[in-house]
C-alpha cells in the first residue's frame, strides 16, 4: 500500500482558547507534519500566548516543534484583546503556570517562517489562527515567499453587506481582520491562495452546546483539559450556551477539505473607515476561497475521536 504524504505546515497562533484546542488535538495527528508555530499579538498580548503555547506543547510532550515569537503589535495600530471571551490568562476556565521551561528559539518569527518555507519550497501551508501581522512583515521583508507558499487557510471575516450568511452577519466585523487589516490587505495582495473561514462557521454552524462540552469532560484528560477551557469561553450574544470552533474549522479546512464547501471570490479589506469590513465579490474566477458551509457531523466526530484517541494523557491527579 501506498504511504500517504504528511501536510507541511506552519502554525502563526495567539492562543487563545479556540487556538489551545485547535493546535492540541493536531498534535499527534498522523497526516500533519508542523514544522514550526510562531505567535502574535491578538487575543492576548504576545508573551501571554507565547507562554500559553509553550505549556500546551509542555503538556502534551510536542517540545520537539520549534516555536518563534513574533509580532507584539499590529503593523500600524494600537494592539486590542479578546479577554472579554479567553479571559485573563487567555485559557479560559483553564489556569496556566505563570512560567514555563520551554523556550522560543533564537530567530524571530519572520526569520523562522522565511527559513521554514526555503526549506520545504512549494510543499508548505500555512495556519493562520491570530492577526495576519507576520504574514505581513513576512511578504514585505521577503517578497519571494510569494511563490513558495502553497496555501494559506484562516479564519475571521463575514462577506459584509451580503445576505449568504443572513441579517446577524451582513455588518460584522471580526476580531483577526480589525486587529491588523493592514497585513491583511498586504497578504490578499500578494496573490498567495488563500482560504477565509467566516466567523459564523464557528459560531453558528460548528459550534459546540453545552452538553457537548460537559461531556468532553468524562473521556479523559485531554478532554477535561478542553472542557475547562471552554468552561470559560462561552459566546456572547446567543441565547443558549454555546462554544466557539473558528480556530479548528480553520485548521480542519486543510486537514479534511471535504468537509467544507467553498465559493470562489474577490475580497477587499478596508482599512480606512470601517477598519476589518471584509467585502467578497462572489465570482467563479475569483482568487479568494470563501467556506460557506462546514459538515458539523463529521467535524465533531473528528474532534471526539481525537479526544480519545489521545487516551495516554494524565494531566490530573484527583
Amino acid at each position: 500500500m501506498k504511504k500517504l504524504k504528511r501536510i507541511n505546515c506552519i502554525i502563526d497562533t495567539d492562543p487563545g482558547v479556540d487556538d489551545a484546542a485547535a493546535i492540541a488535538l493536531s498534535l499527534y495527528d498522523d497526516m500533519m507534519d508542523i514544522k514550526l508555530i510562531t505567535t502574535v499579538s491578538g487575543n492576548l498580548d504576545v508573551d501571554t500566548v507565547t507562554r500559553n503555547l509553550l505549556h500546551v506543547l509542555e503538556l502534551f510532550d510536542r517540545t520537539d516543534i520549534p516555536v518563534a515569537k513574533g509580532a507584539s503589535k499590529p503593523m500600524k495600530r494600537e494592539s486590542k484583546d479578546a479577554k472579554f471571551i479567553h479571559q485573563n490568562n487567555g485559557m479560559g476556565g483553564y489556569i496556566p503556570p505563570k512560567t514555563v521551561k520551554t523556550k522560543v528559539i533564537d530567530q524571530d518569527a519572520v526569520e523562522a517562517m522565511y527559513k521554514t518555507i526555503c526549506e520545504y519550497k512549494n510543499n508548505i501551508a500555512i495556519i493562520a489562527l491570530g492577526p495576519h501581522t507576520n504574514l505581513g512583515y513576512l511578504i514585505e521583508k521577503h517578497p519571494d515567499v510569494v511563490g513558495m507558499i502553497s496555501h494559506i487557510y484562516t479564519e475571521g471575516c463575514a462577506a459584509y453587506g451580503n445576505k449568504i450568511e443572513g441579517d446577524r452577519w451582513q455588518k460584522y466585523i471580526s476580531f483577526n481582520a480589525s486587529s491588523d487589516p493592514e497585513a491583511i490587505e498586504i497578504v490578499l495582495n500578494s496573490g498567495i491562495p488563500i482560504t477565509y473561514v467566516p466567523s459564523r462557521m464557528g459560531r453558528e454552524i460548528a459550534n459546540f452546546n453545552e452538553q457537548e462540552v460537559i461531556s468532553m469532560r468524562d473521556i479523559n484528560d485531554v478532554g477535561r483539559f478542553i472542557h475547562e477551557m471552554y468552561a470559560g469561553y462561552w459566546e456572547h450574544n446567543y441565547p443558549d450556551r454555546r462554544v466557539a470552533t473558528n480556530d479548528t474549522c480553520a485548521l480542519l479546512n486543510l486537514r479534511f477539505p471535504e468537509m467544507f464547501k467553498t465559493k470562489r471570490a474577490f475580497m477587499k479589506i478596508n482599512t480606512t473607515d470601517e477598519p476589518g469590513r471584509t467585502d467578497f465579490t462572489f465570482n467563479k474566477k475569483g482568487p479568494v476561497e470563501y467556506v460557506y458551509k462546514v459538515n458539523k457531523k463529521a467535524l465533531h466526530k473528528h474532534f471526539f475521536d481525537a479526544i480519545k484517541k489521545m487516551d495516554g494523557f494524565k494531566f490530573y491527579k484527583d
